[in-house]
């Protein structure tokens, strides 16, 4: 085809416009709302993993969450002795607006506190409110590691009903923070849960938690997210949580939803 110079420069621009849309994998269709925007992805087990912020009409973050292909389930680290492998995922830039800074993704290959039942081989899925830089200086011997340790978030800003599980000094997870319990919780075995956390008097992250065998099921729940009474800092906060499959993708996704917005008291 012979382009006439006169139009040409109008063809390059509604060509590259095309282009970019077409090669920008970090937004892609959501399900009841215009927009996902993803975050890169990160090899998990024979598979990967990534982030994604779904966002409503006028722009503003409704929900955020992980999506994992199939084969991130195969080909996990294990061995003799438990292993626990962290693989660090960065969100989109949408997700800025959010209280969120990162997640991780910790796969147990044993489990751990196995008074909790928590001792099979599980994932869990840390939705962080700090840094990365703040969340890696949670060591025993890093300066003033046991005065933050043992400030811990006054009632309100925690979920009725959660308790630190231990004593704070004792219990905070190097690298993570103080796991706090739902403990209205009656069902004993273990297949998924939500934990909170804390460091430094502040929350830390929102935890999901779930068995290898329950995730392999490849289930579909939704239900109402725990929530406190007050909130340390303002911004949007998740209301709903959920896990599902999707057949037509092959993948898993477990999100926090229902994001909504929540003034600092």
């Amino acid at each position: 085809m012979v382009v006439r110079p006169r139009v040409r420069p109008l063809a390059v621009i509604v060509a590259a416009v095309f282009l970019s849309v077409m090669a920008a994998p970090a937004t892609v269709a959501g399900e009841g709302v215009p927009f996902a925007a993803d975050g890169p992805a990160r090899p998990v087990g024979a598979g990967s993993a990534r982030t994604y912020v779904t966002l409503d009409a006028e722009g503003t973050p409704a929900a955020i969450g992980v999506r994992l292909d199939a084969a991130a389930l195969d080909n996990l680290p294990d061995g003799l002795l438990p292993i626990t492998e962290a693989y660090v995922l960065d969100l989109p830039g949408q997700a800025n607006t959010t209280p969120f800074d990162h997640v991780t993704i910790d796969w147990n290959s044993r489990g751990h506190n196995p008074e909790h039942g928590f001792d099979v081989p599980h994932f869990d899925v840390h939705f962080y409110l700090l840094d990365r830089a703040t969340v890696e200086a949670i060591q025993p011997l890093a300066p003033g590691y046991i005065q933050a340790a043992s400030r811990v978030p006054d009632p309100p800003y925690m979920p009725r009903g959660y308790e630190p599980d231990g004593n704070p000094l004792t219990a905070t997870v190097p690298g993570m923070g103080l796991h706090w319990l739902d403990t209205t919780e009656t069902e004993h075995h273990f297949t998924e849960r939500v934990l909170y956390g804390s460091w430094d008097g502040k929350q830390a992250f929102i935890e999901p938690m779930m068995t290898r065998e329950w995730l392999a099921s490849r289930p579909t729940i939704e239900e109402p997210l725990p929530q406190p009474a007050a909130y340390q800092r303002a911004g949007v906060y998740p209301t709903t949580y959920a896990v599902r499959w999707d057949e037509a993708t092959q993948t898993y996704t477990v999100e926090l939803g229902g994001l909504t917005m929540r003034e600092a008291s």
